[in-house]
């Protein structure tokens, strides 16, 4: 498949004239057919142009996953502006242009927004290679990194997995992923490629989302593993009968918590594997057997090229790269570890700066997570490297005990290298606001270890 270079407005008005009449975007109290929310968005669009956003425009929007967020950003994106996404917690000082629930700040004076038919700008953004679309990412250190991404880079995504993602016309897909995340952007513009409606939830508690996938006979979802796995020991999760596929990425997801999670579900889960850098490096198809679909990340994207380098590092060269993302060898360098097997799928195995090295030995923080989560009493688990006088670099664990048990395992498949020195009982593993353990937050958990 070759890349496309048509912007996301073609997309959407193809949409809107082919299903005009068809539900696209709703919550639990407003509703928007594709024709609608297409001329809504044009007039959104006129509204930006007004006040002066164009082309290249920097406008801080508070990515509040609500009904009126997604359709100012998809207007931001109609004229070319950049949308700044930030967590609503975060504050948008210093930009010229903010948007926050439905208004517009330009100049330190608030316009209220129109979110109606009437009117459209005098021309529409055709570069869909240009940057629009920023977003911040923490990766490993906790200091915030910008990626700026295009709707070329989501498009293409969003393209290359329409054969694989089970899509269907009639699919309502419920967006319970932070809409200022690469995830949960994937979703919001798979829905107007894929041509299938959007489901916003006021609430994303794991028993909130089960009755609202019940009530609105939800079809697929995207989401990370600690969500699925909430959602699945919900009591009512047996009175799900829509789900048919959901993307699941973001974290590690054992075996087991994979079965439990589509067992309790009644779902099929598709594994994905991207990140801020590249939306989508390989991915599953609803079409592979079990085993493919628990062990490994699926096979990497037809627009894309992967190199494993000698230290074992997965390389990606993707038109859904971010801008400047690559190294002088023309590939992002992921920082994550792992192999293409005999079957052409790719799986993960580690982080670069997850290995902990021991007396000498590589130890895979990982593969120790893995083990803990299989054992009876650990109902989750995670492993960070804490330095140590002696052997250089010890594994602590954190570990949420299941039904009370209070000695921590150390036993049941760890070798002796892997045993952690340190552990602490929590009640919860800590999460980013994106839902994968905060790694620097565990760290900290163990700061007086080696003191």
């Amino acid at each position: 498949m070759q890349p496309c270079i048509d912007p996301i407005h073609r997309f959407f008005q193809d949409f809107a004239a082919e299903r005009p009449n068809d539900r696209f975007l709703f919550d639990e109290e407003e509703s928007y057919t594709v024709r609608e929310a297409y001329e809504v968005v044009l007039s959104l669009a006129a509204q930006y142009s007004a006040a002066g956003i164009g082309e290249g425009t920097p406008v801080a929007l508070s990515a509040s996953r609500t009904v009126r967020t997604i359709l100012c950003f998809f207007a931001l994106q109609f004229v070319g502006a950049q949308a700044v996404l930030l967590d609503p917690r975060d504050s948008a000082c210093g930009f010229a242009f903010t948007m926050k629930e439905g208004a517009l700040c330009a100049g330190g004076r608030a316009l209220p927004l129109r979110f109606a038919p009437g009117g459209r700008p005098d021309e529409l953004a055709e570069d869909s290679r240009a940057p629009t679309v920023v977003i911040f990412t923490s990766g490993s250190t906790g200091e915030p990194k910008t990626v700026r991404l295009s709707q070329y880079n989501f498009i293409n995504n969003s393209l290359d997995t329409l054969d694989i993602g089970g899509y269907f016309p009639d699919d309502v897909n419920i967006d319970i992923v932070p809409i200022h995340h690469v995830f949960g952007l994937a979703l919001i513009f798979t829905a107007v490629v894929a041509r299938h409606c959007i489901f916003v939830p006021h609430s994303v508690a794991a028993d909130d989302i089960v009755r609202s996938i019940i009530r609105f006979r939800v079809t697929r979802l995207n989401g990370v593993p600690s969500l699925y796995l909430a959602m699945a020991e919900s009591p009512l999760a047996g009175q799900i009968t829509s789900l048919r596929f959901g993307l699941i990425g973001g974290a590690p997801c054992t075996q087991e918590q994979f079965a439990r999670i589509e067992g309790g579900l009644g779902i099929t889960l598709i594994p994905v594997y991207g990140m801020s850098e590249c939306i989508g490096i390989s991915c599953g198809s609803f079409r592979d057997g079990a085993h493919e679909r628990r062990t490994s990340v699926g096979r990497v994207y037809s627009m894309n090229t992967v190199r494993i380098a000698e230290d074992g590092e997965i390389l990606v060269r993707s038109p859904a790269m971010a801008a400047g993302a690559a190294e002088k060898d023309g590939f992002l360098h992921t920082g994550d570890l792992g192999y293409i097997d005999e079957g052409g799928y790719l799986r993960v195995s580690g982080r670069k700066k997850d290995i902990i090295i021991r007396n000498g030995n590589n130890l895979s923080a990982l593969a120790i997570e893995q083990k803990l989560l299989r054992m009876p009493q650990v109902l989750d688990a995670c492993v960070v490297g804490v330095n140590d006088e002696k052997e250089g670099e010890v594994p602590a664990a954190a570990v949420v005990l299941r039904g009370g048990a209070q000695a921590f395992p150390l036993v049941d498949g760890l070798i002796k290298p892997e045993m952690p020195k340190y552990w602490k009982a929590v009640e919860a593993i800590p999460l980013t606001s994106s839902g994968k353990p905060d790694k620097q937050k565990v760290r900290a958990l163990f700061s007086d270890a080696s003191r």
